[in-house]
């Protein structure tokens, strides 16, 4: 390869680090959603509520191990390596936009979800289905769907998980009446992370497209290298 070939070469390689480290960090950022749910599986709405997490850690896999490939590919010098990861980078590409697409389309209709996902645990709130506002409460610091007026209003004791624990005999008023109501919180929990996903989808897309471009320009060199190797 030229010294052209060999330069984009690094380029690749030290680009698709970055992309290793992206991926780790959004199989993070979608073990942390899933963990800050914590036992608020006891619904049956437990499955839309997970459904985003998960595709942002399997997404975050594919990332992981298609940039694996492309560093392999750039450092052994082969073509097919090469082609195969670009190939692998468009379709990357093209998932990472249709996320993102469907984030901004759907991101509000999304959000009322979640809003009455909150309103479900409200109203299953029993031990029959594992007293869902508890996991709400402990997982996300709040109180009650609004605040914790909605349980004085209910006839019902402000529970110990206001205070954000079940080890305690009883939470004190001075610190319920500072939590904010875990369906602001819930929700706000959604339309942060799905910003974070918005924005930082685009800019990876972005750079994605342009190292697609860059290893199909590589690709050919080497093809090209290994040919004038032969004659």
């Amino acid at each position: 390869m030229n010294c052209l070939a060999s330069i984009i070469k690094y380029l690749i390689y030290i680009a698709n680090v970055v992309f290793v480290i992206c991926g780790i960090l959004i199989i993070i950022l979608g073990s942390l959603m899933i963990g800050n749910l914590g036992e608020f599986k006891s619904l049956d709405e437990a499955f839309n509520v997970e459904a985003l997490p998960i595709i942002i850690i399997v997404l975050g896999c594919i990332i992981f191990v298609i940039s694996f490939f492309g560093c392999c590919g750039a450092i052994r010098e082969s073509s097919c390596c090469m082609t195969t990861y670009a190939v692998l980078m468009l379709i990357m590409f093209c998932l990472q936009i249709a996320l993102v697409i469907w984030v901004f389309v759907k991101r509000a209709d999304f959000l009322k979800t979640m809003g009455d996902v909150v309103d479900t645990a409200w109203k299953e709130n029993n031990s029959n289905k594992n007293v869902p506002m508890d996991a709400l409460q402990i997982s996300f610091k709040c109180c009650g769907k609004n605040n914790y007026e909605d349980y004085l209003m209910a006839g019902n004791k402000v529970p110990i998980s206001c205070c954000g624990s079940l080890e305690i005999k009883e939470c004190p008023e001075d610190v319920y009446k500072t939590k904010p109501g875990c369906k602001d919180e819930f929700v706000g929990f959604w339309s942060t992370n799905m910003n974070i996903i918005r924005y930082a989808g685009i800019a990876v897309a972005g750079i994605e497209l342009a190292v697609f471009t860059i290893a199909c320009c590589l690709a050919s060199s080497m093809r090209n290298s290994r040919r004038n190797d032969i004659y």
